[in-house]
């Protein structure tokens, strides 16, 4: 049997990387009382980073790759261990990918240096901050939150690219979480955000890794079966096939995640034309029955390549830089958007000193801070947001968010921050509060109301004719459905549970539900309408 009278031969690159790799597998295959060596074998892609020649995408197109591939065809090695987001989707003849890892963190991440830390900004960079990565999907995705920022390609492995941005090459960088975690570099000198998904799409694959052998070894393809994660195996087969499907490899700005989550595989992809054009997106789900080969990706590349002909209402006051009205625009859809709501500021006296600030809209941030000093001292007290959005909005301010509600079940928000919270709960908010948080906290908690503005209707409201009418609060179905009624050919989406729960009060007419007031949840709901 193959590794008891001969080793098992691992053929890997000599990165750091590749040999935690490599070990990995070898330590896997020895607990079963295996033999197995490791042997390096240099590719094309070390030899260009060395060099530095000037590419931007190298990963995908086998650079990585084709020598270990060679060295397996002649026999110099049994076994060739790849990170699964750098391997060419076909085969070459008489290879085959007999296995794939469980997935460790497939998401990227941003490091930025303390320095070029705003926390009033999303994603916290500084303005114009200067961010290394050669990936046209990571460029594509962050000039679609950031467009201020600038990008500059980045080589070399992964500690060379950690200390570029030590020696101040870059303000920030942005890697693969996977790497960074299984060679476990201290990074705590950076500020390090998440870039998960489904806000930042990451590469097909990434997080896995794809374990190839020679077609014909049947034998070492059994031992394999050790090494199979089938969960994995059937998530990445997934987001491979549209990788393929798109004929792309990694040069184009594609980005494909997929997870299970109650049974069911949802995907999400984001493609740009450019790495310098706006991303788009779409959402699909798979039944538990269904595989790669259930997909039709030329209806998804057609999704995503042809434009919109439908309108879209948002009952919102956005502004044309907002992420949400660019990425609808981009697929073409028409869009107008306006609150059918007045706000106003009520005065309120502050002179407690709460435990917890809770926080259940943008609005209740502003009307708050607006009528306080603003070098008012805040120390002793947590703030609580409802939401992300809410949470970026305090961000904005300067201030810690120290609990962020996930999701639009309120039921769950409410005991996620029961759990955390205790002394006193302050919560500001509209004269018309549903207060859905704060009636679902146990008895014991102590909880007070603080009325920092009312809202009103607008006078003489437009019929709105759009395909698509997106309400974001309870207050605004109330209005709009007291002077209009909706239109049949027209479909109706709902921002929170509160929203949904109002409009079927109101009227029998079928809607759609996004759970997260979040953009890229209200697009995945916008985008699942035909």
């Amino acid at each position: 049997m193959k590794g008891k009278t001969s080793p098992i031969i691992i053929g890997t690159r000599g990165s750091q990387l590749a040999l935690w790799q490599a070990n990995f597998t070898k330590e896997i295959l020895e607990r079963n009382g295996l033999s197995v060596e490791i042997k390096i074998i240099k590719t094309k892609g070390d030899a260009t980073q060395e060099w530095n020649l000037s590419f931007d995408k190298i990963e995908g197109k086998g650079f990585f790759t084709k020598e270990l591939e060679e060295a397996l065809l002649v026999k110099e090695i049994d076994l060739a261990v790849h990170s699964c987001k750098d391997l060419p989707t076909e085969n070459p003849a008489g290879l085959c990918i007999a296995a794939y890892s469980a997935r460790a963190n497939p998401f990227d991440v941003l490091i930025i240096r303390k320095d070029a830390v705003d926390a009033t900004k999303v994603l916290k960079l500084k303005e114009g901050a200067l961010v290394g990565t050669s990936s046209a999907r990571r460029k594509a995705q962050l000039l679609s939150y950031r467009p201020d920022i600038r990008l500059n390609d980045m080589r070399g492995n992964v500690p060379t690219r950690v200390n570029k941005l030590r020696e101040l090459q870059y303000d920030a960088i942005v890697l693969a979480a996977a790497g960074l975690e299984r060679l476990s570099i201290d990074l705590s000198e950076f500020e390090i955000i998440e870039l998960s998904a489904p806000m930042f799409i990451p590469a097909p694959a990434q997080g896995v890794l794809a374990f190839q052998i020679r077609a014909d070894d049947d034998e070492l393809g059994a031992i394999c079966n050790l090494l199979d994660d089938q969960v994995s195996h059937r998530i990445t087969a997934i987001e491979r096939k549209i990788l393929h499907d798109f004929e792309g490899g990694c040069q184009i700005p594609l980005g494909v995640f997929s997870n299970i989550k109650n049974n069911e595989l949802h995907t999400w992809i984001s493609y740009a034309d450019s790495w310098d054009a706006m991303p788009k997106r779409t959402h699909f789900v798979l039944s538990a029955e269904e595989d790669e080969k259930s997909l039709d990706t030329k209806k998804l590349l057609k999704l995503l390549k042809i434009k919109k002909s439908k309108s879209v209402f948002i009952s919102s006051d956005l502004q044309e830089d907002d992420f949400l009205v660019r990425a609808l625009k981009v697929h073409g859809y028409e869009l107008k958007y306006q609150s059918l709501l007045e706000f106003s500021p009520l005065e309120f006296s502050f002179t407690q000193h709460p435990d917890w600030l809770f926080f259940s809209s943008k609005n209740g941030v502003h009307f708050f801070f607006s009528q306080l000093p603003k070098d008012r001292d805040w120390s002793g007290i947590k703030f609580a947001a409802i939401n992300q959005s809410t949470a970026q909005k305090l961000k904005e301010l300067g201030l810690q968010v120290d609990f962020i509600g996930s999701g639009g079940d309120m039921q769950k928000v409410a005991s996620d921050f029961d759990a955390l919270a205790s002394g006193l709960i302050l919560f500001p908010q509209a004269s018309h509060s549903a207060q859905s948080v704060q009636k679902q906290l146990s008895q014991e908690k102590q909880t007070q109301s603080l009325i920092v503005y009312q809202n009103s209707p607008k006078i003489d409201l437009p019929v709105n004719i759009e395909d698509i009418l997106i309400f974001t609060s309870p207050m605004n179905v109330e209005v709009y459905l007291s002077a209009h009624k909706i239109l049949e050919n027209q479909s109706i989406i709902a921002i929170g549970e509160s929203t949904a729960s109002r409009i079927s009060a109101l009227q029998s007419h079928q809607f759609k539900v996004a759970f997260d007031p979040l953009p890229w949840s209200v697009l995945d709901v916008v985008f699942s309408i035909e």
